[in-house]
């Protein structure tokens, strides 16, 4: 695969997570701001946090994979 394919499928992944990360800090907050407890909140905010950058490592993984094939 070209250099700039591989180069755009890392910016779309990048900017997937960024998006990602957005959502789960609006959901975060609205739960603050509902009177969801801290810790209830903070919980799932780290698990659904890290389960978005595990998703978002994965892929880079991917499209580096496949730029190295590709070499």
């Amino acid at each position: 695969m070209p250099p700039d394919v591989l180069d755009e499928d890392a910016r779309i992944i990048a900017a997937a997570y960024e998006e990602r990360v957005k959502d789960l800090f609006k959901v975060f907050a609205e739960g603050v701001a509902t009177g969801e407890p801290d810790r209830e909140g903070i919980i799932r905010f780290k698990r659904n946090l890290l389960a978005a950058r595990r998703v978002r490592d994965l892929a880079l993984a991917v499209v580096a994979e496949e730029d190295e094939q590709n070499a």
